[in-house]
């Protein structure tokens, strides 16, 4: 009797056991999320050995995969793009994975938004979408027209944006002369500001803005218009999931970290960041007192955590009285020093708002996706507004995001035959759930439970709304919540994408913006700082943070080695496309 093998483990990486991790490496990087493998793999490329260090249990960040009473979900990975033959997240990728990660085109459309009771698909190529929205509002085809164009004039300012945010007179300077050439006043205006001038259709405007606000975790009368077009580029040819599941990212990942020497280490969350006596950096210690130098630290776990928490310097413990007195004269200015920069590095974080929150329930289904209708393709559900929330006007929750691997995944009816899973994902404001921030998970407060079940019975009610098939259908779900997301994450609040990524982040063109001295190269000597928080949210942000903090992070000659690498890809991509 033939049997089905039992699915391959999504756990990735190894447990940081007494013995295993060296003394010494290369290069540290805290957090294995997108952006930090990809700093881990540039730099293990160029012959570094590197030691990824990462709190959970499993590697990956939001690009990580978890099974429960058999079931599989993934956490964050819904769909990426510009996955076609030579296109910049498959030049990448193949450059990271030596082309091991494959990729699943989702089909066309990749997107369906359902905004109060009207249906609307996002289809494969910009020329359809904008002749399916003239075709949909004759009437407004000279403002589409227009906004097409705008968004085809806005392709060049997240290339000048992360070209701005590297080191070096000559780079700034390139990136000033493009900034001026290629990034047209409007893209720096808030996204509903610019659509309104263009188109009056409130329902036209709801169809071009609402992939924004549910992907960005914003209104879109605070994102920057650039961003909606960096999703509409982005999506151009369509959209991609990973083959094997969400998992296969992180574990592509590690193994040219493993080739170089180094090593992907889960359950060894860092304490501290290390410091010389003229503040460079010179390794980490890990919260169970292992030290570990290195010359370059690379922290992928948000400014947040590396700044407030990761860069404290505690006293010297055990040091003798005497000793710590004869330094102390000496020791006393660089230490004033320290301090006053951590305390404007936090007035600097202060200031800067926190993208929202979320909760996202996991669904275990019974049957097929084929006999439960599940789509491939992402559905967005909205009341028409997809501000409103954002905006405080309102709601406790945000429109729905509802996604389900089961359908995208090639692999996934012979791993799991007669089983499928999805995910819905809601934002919320950060109050509700700030009474239970800190809790421990086995001692929960009452009222908290009692919230997760309402908001579970909600979403619950509207996924059968959506997807009748599914009623009777769900036989295991959980909630995750923003109390759960700050536990693996560090991120305060849970948010989903750390820093709000808006306009008075970017600048508006007139005034800097506030995240503008959130650069890969920090004023630290040897520290650098990968991921979302370096320019921008989400899989493609993540992994151009991971990038550029590679090549901050290497000599001359190393990042003339990266380049190369990269844009060999580039030049000479594999025959085949994406595989399935």
């Amino acid at each position: 009797m033939r049997t089905t093998p039992p699915p391959r483990s999504v756990l990735v990486g190894r447990p940081a056991a007494a013995g295993t991790v060296a003394a010494a490496y290369d290069a540290v990087v805290v957090g294995s999320g997108a952006g930090g493998l990809t700093t881990a793999v540039c730099l293990a490329r160029q012959g570094r050995r590197v030691a990824v260090f990462e709190q959970h249990y499993t590697a990956g960040g939001y690009t990580h995969a978890y099974r429960r009473r058999g079931w599989e979900w993934d956490v964050g990975i819904h769909y990426v793009g510009q996955l076609g033959r030579g296109e910049p997240v498959r030049v990448l990728s193949d450059y990271l994975t030596g082309g091991a990660l494959r990729w699943a085109p989702l089909g066309d459309p990749f997107d369906e938004y359902r905004l109060a009771g009207e249906v609307y698909r996002a289809p494969v190529g910009l020329a359809a979408h904008q002749d399916g929205l003239i075709a949909r509002f004759p009437a407004e085809r000279s403002g589409i027209e227009a906004l097409f164009r705008l968004i085809g004039r806005c392709r060049a300012v997240l290339p000048a944006l992360a070209l701005g945010r590297l080191s070096g007179p000559v780079t700034r300077r390139l990136a000033r002369l493009l900034r001026a050439a290629a990034v047209p006043p409007q893209a720096l205006r808030p996204a509903r500001e610019v659509v309104e001038g263009l188109v009056g259709d409130e329902r036209l405007r709801q169809a071009v803005l609402t992939q924004s606000a549910l992907l960005l975790a914003d209104s879109t009368s605070r994102l920057p218009f650039f961003l909606l077009a960096v999703l509409f580029e982005h999506f151009r040819t369509g959209a991609w999931y990973p083959v094997g599941g969400s998992a296969a990212i992180a574990r592509a990942l590690a193994e040219p970290i493993r080739a170089a020497g180094g090593e992907v280490f889960v359950r060894a969350p860092v304490a501290r960041i290390e410091q010389t006596d003229t503040g460079a950096a010179a390794g980490v210690v890990l919260a169970d007192g292992t030290r570990v130098r290195a010359p370059v630290v690379v922290s992928a776990a948000g400014a947040h955590h590396t700044f407030r928490t990761l860069l404290a310097r505690p006293p010297a413990a055990g040091a003798d009285r005497a000793d710590q007195a004869d330094r102390a004269d000496q020791a006393d200015r660089a230490d004033q020093a320290d301090r006053a920069d951590r305390l404007d590095l936090a007035d600097r974080l202060e200031g800067m708002r926190r993208g929202f929150p979320f909760v996202l329930l996991f669904l275990g289904l019974d049957g097929t996706p084929e006999e439960l209708a599940l789509p491939r393709h992402n559905l967005m559900v909205t009341d028409g507004d997809c501000d409103a929330f954002f905006d405080g006007t309102r709601g406790r929750t945000s429109g729905l995001f509802l996604s389900f691997p089961c359908a995208k995944d090639p692999t996934w009816n012979s791993r799991y035959p007669g089983r499928s899973t999805g995910e819905i994902l809601a934002y919320v404001h950060p109050e509700l759930f700030a009474p239970f921030r800190g809790s421990a998970r086995r001692h929960r407060d009452p009222a908290y439970l009692a919230l997760k079940a309402e908001l579970t019975a909600e979403l619950l009610t509207r996924l059968h709304h959506q997807l009748p098939r599914t009623r009777g259908r769900v036989s295991y779900h959980e909630l995750g919540t923003p109390v759960t997301a700050e536990h693996f994450t560090g991120w305060p609040g849970g948010s989903l994408y750390g820093l709000a990524k808006d306009v008075a982040a970017f600048g508006d063109g007139h005034r800097p913006g506030l995240a503008d001295w959130l650069r890969p190269r920090t004023d630290v000597p040897g520290l650098y700082l990968s991921g979302q928080d370096c320019l921008a949210g989400g899989f493609l942000g993540a992994v151009t943070g991971g990038l550029l903090a590679a090549h901050e992070a290497l000599d001359r000659r190393g990042r003339a080695r990266l380049w190369t690498g990269v844009l060999g890809h580039a030049v000479r991509p594999p025959r085949d496309g994406p595989a399935a």
